[in-house]
């Protein structure tokens, strides 16, 4: 009878853990969930350092995502590049809405650490 129990502690501390937005895997398998979405719109959040005053900025309209062969995302817009990390090194959140994603590290083209949010367009 234990053991039942233990198997259900099991599968529950294993579907836990394949959750984790700290472990690589997770992170590089909710990139490739969202690789195949296409954005309305992606702004950038910018926190003032002296007055901790945050502010969103569009930055780009119609785009979409990509992961190319080096595992790195990509955001593109109109045309232009405008996102690029390392997947393994990507925070990443989905909103509870999901209508669009959070994404949070050290972007390659601008070469600084940066948080955008991106929002998916809604076929109906």
């Amino acid at each position: 009878m234990f053991g039942f129990f233990k198997n259900i502690k099991n599968k529950i501390t294993d579907s836990i853990k394949k959750n984790d937005e700290n472990n690589p895997e997770y992170r590089i398998k909710f990139a490739r969930r969202i690789s195949n979405k296409k954005i309305r719109y992606v702004s950038e959040r910018i926190v003032d350092s002296n007055t901790g005053e945050v502010t969103d900025t569009i930055i780009g309209k119609d785009g979409f995502f990509n992961i190319n062969k080096n595992n790195e995302l990509s955001v593109y817009c109109g045309g232009e590049e405008l996102f690029r990390a390392f997947t393994p090194n990507l925070k990443a959140y989905e909103f509870l809405s999901l209508e669009g994603a959070v994404l949070e590290a050290f972007d390659l083209c601008s070469n600084r650490e940066r948080q955008i949010i991106a929002y998916y367009k809604y076929y109906r």
